[in-house]
């Protein structure tokens, strides 16, 4: 489904904030390490919170007619920090389980949903200088992104990733897959991934590493503002890139990080510029990160 919807949909909508709306509700609280993730398991309140969230972005792409990639939040479910957590040992399938569920509720004629797993980074997504060398990711990561192809997930998203490193090693993992998979990056002011390289060098050397059939289906940036690859890159210069889940605030993303409150910039701009990104730079998958919510997916699935 992934790769059809990629090569046949010129714009594909992709979810907003989620954690970070539950983190800010009044009555929940997200787990330390794990985040929402066991919120699938309750309490019933915030279980349905979180149902929610995401009942709202499959309703506005169904009132669009878009395509949606939904993801499974096993962003911090690896296999170290469940052993900590003390989850159960289904927990990767049950995630997916809780998403696809809230997929196969709507009916027939709803446009596709592609349902993604999410891998994260070993330590701070915004600390390039904590991440792991290749070697090391591949090892680290391995045992869940094994266990997520072993779902019934459509693709594997591994997602605020702050150097090109770990994303060879997520990559080295994920290609041995039957998954496809996509990479996605953090990217900074300058447009540049967090460890300084350049978004298409970045591209480039993960690619470079694989055959056409076994590279990623592409790549993602997240954690960033539009504006900011709008001022950096010229058309042509990201050919790879076919997604952006956008902060709402052009801030840089080192300020926003662990602030007590939102930022968004006003919503007219924040649609205006992802509209001028995907028409400049032909990116198909819009969606939001943090600082966004239903308003912002809405607002995208009506830009033309």
């Amino acid at each position: 489904m992934m790769r059809d919807m990629v090569a046949s949909s010129p714009r594909i909508l992709a979810e907003c904030a989620v954690a970070e709306r539950l983190r800010r509700t009044s009555g929940i609280t997200l787990h330390p390490t794990l985040f929402h993730t066991p919120l699938i398991y309750g309490p019933d309140e915030a279980k349905q919170a979180m149902a929610a969230i995401y009942r709202q972005y499959i309703g506005i792409a169904k009132a669009h007619a878009l395509p949606l990639l939904l993801c499974a939040p096993t962003w911090r479910l690896d296999a170290s920090r469940l052993a900590d957590a003390n989850m159960p040992p289904t927990i990767l399938r049950d995630t997916v389980d809780f998403i696809k569920t809230l997929r196969d509720e709507t009916s027939a004629n709803q446009p596709p949903i592609a349902i993604g797993a999410l891998v994260g980074p070993r330590s701070d997504c915004y600390r390039p200088d904590l991440a792991p060398d290749a070697a090391t990711a591949e090892r680290f990561h391995r045992p869940q992104i094994e266990a997520l192809a072993q779902t019934d997930t459509d693709f594997l998203l591994a997602q605020t990733l702050p150097s090109v490193d770990e994303a060879i090693g997520i990559a080295r993992v994920m290609a041995q897959t039957d998954k496809p998979y996509v990479l996605s990056f953090c990217t900074g002011i300058d447009g540049k991934v967090l460890d300084g390289t350049p978004l298409p060098i970045a591209m480039e050397r993960v690619d470079a590493a694989y055959s056409h059939e076994n590279r990623p289906l592409g790549y993602f940036v997240n954690c960033t503002h539009p504006r900011f690859l709008l001022s950096t890159y010229q058309p042509g210069e990201l050919t790879r890139l076919i997604g952006i889940q956008a902060n709402g605030s052009s801030r840089d993303v080192t300020q926003l990080d662990g602030a007590e409150k939102t930022f968004a910039d006003p919503l007219t701009d924040w649609t205006q510029q992802m509209r001028e990104l995907h028409h400049q730079h032909e990116v198909p998958i819009l969606g939001g990160c943090c600082g966004t919510d239903h308003h912002h997916l809405g607002s995208l699935a009506c830009a033309s």
